[in-house]
């Protein structure tokens, strides 16, 4: 007993003059100046648009940050110049709310389409000019979608949903799983009939993390040394196993059954998205930096970066979307509440 009190004593006193220890070490690389910060994400189906802010050194006085309505944004098609973007001012915000530190300029008409290289150059008084480019990776049709349900380990229900699709032949392809849920739920007392007084809310809830049990999207791994396990955050992945094949995408969910008596549902949206190499590798190693980034024993992991001379991410996604569906929605005469509509996605 006395000899496990002096281990315990010693181990107290390393633990204290470890967390006294401190020193102070001199920064002595380059301390750059504000750089032009580009995120751009073009869609076939979206008309362009480009978020710029202006991006300061830790090193430099804190700044309240503005919008910047006198940058020139250019797009170029194939190195054609086709259209200079319009400044669009943020619509209104709460008090509370803090000020945007994002200024956004869309195009008047401008669909990204398939097969060309997009360019967007961007000009700002005092900071030079930063560009990126990239191509819209052309969509992967989900071709079929299946559902069944399973009894779980502890005797609850799960709805298991298969999404099928073809990977194309003699190309690479990344992807991103995305999933969505727009749910209704009625407030009223479940004993009483139907009140249309009383209303339906309607929530839209990010479901993505029903494909955690999927191979692809979240291998098997061990925990490092440090016990950290890194998630896919973004729910990545590439086509290194699957080139060219068949494959079955699985999502798991608790099942909850709406109540279509009163008027509940539960729409399920499921989007297979293709993305651009740059946008893989930017949000891949952008995850990576949100799971290190407080850890002092992680090495730093810098986010990736395809803007030249600035920062950011010019970056192409299409899709393909299959829907589940069980109640209907909306329903003529029924009191619908949205104050929740955007929670959560």
């Amino acid at each position: 007993m006395t000899r496990m009190l002096k281990y315990i004593n010693a181990v107290a006193v390393t633990l204290f003059f470890l967390s006294s220890c401190e020193s102070i070490i001199e920064f002595k690389g380059e301390v750059t100046g504000p750089k032009i910060v580009i995120y751009a994400l073009l869609q076939p189906d979206s008309l362009v648009t480009v978020s710029i802010a202006e991006g300061h050194s830790v090193f430099e006085t804190k700044y309240e940050p503005g919008q910047i309505t006198d940058a020139i944004v250019r797009l170029y098609n194939d190195g054609t110049l086709i259209e200079t973007l319009a400044y669009v001012p943020p619509g209104p915000q709460p008090d509370y709310a803090p000020a945007s530190q994002y200024s956004r300029y869309v195009s008047r008409d401008i669909k990204p389409g398939f097969g060309s290289t997009y360019m967007i150059e961007v000009e700002v008084p005092g900071l030079g000019t930063a560009s990126g480019e990239t191509r819209l990776p052309a969509p992967v049709p989900i071709t079929g979608i299946d559902t069944l349900v399973k009894t779980a380990e502890w005797g609850e229900k799960h709805l298991v949903v298969k999404l099928n699709f073809r990977d194309p032949e003699g190309e690479e392809n990344l992807y991103r799983l995305a999933a969505r849920e727009l749910e209704g739920m009625y407030g009223g007392d479940r004993n009483e009939p139907y009140s249309p007084e009383i209303p339906v809310s309607v929530i839209e809830n990010d479901v993505s993390y029903g494909s955690y049990g999927e191979p692809l999207i979240a291998p098997k791994q061990e925990d490092d040394l440090f016990g950290m396990y890194m998630n896919n955050s973004y729910y990545l992945f590439t086509d290194e196993l699957i080139a060219g094949k068949e494959y079955t995408l699985t999502m798991e969910y608790y099942l909850r059954q709406p109540d279509t008596i009163y008027y509940e549902f539960s729409h399920l949206y499921f989007m297979l998205q293709s993305v651009s190499r740059d946008l893989y590798m930017h949000l891949q190693s952008y995850s990576a930096h949100m799971q290190t980034k407080d850890n002092f024993l992680a090495e730093p992991v810098p986010v990736y970066t395809n803007i030249t001379n600035g920062l950011g991410i010019v970056g192409a996604m299409s899709g393909s979307v299959v829907t589940l569906k069980r109640g209907d929605y909306p329903v003529e005469g029924v009191y619908y509440d949205y104050s929740q509509y955007d929670i959560g996605y």
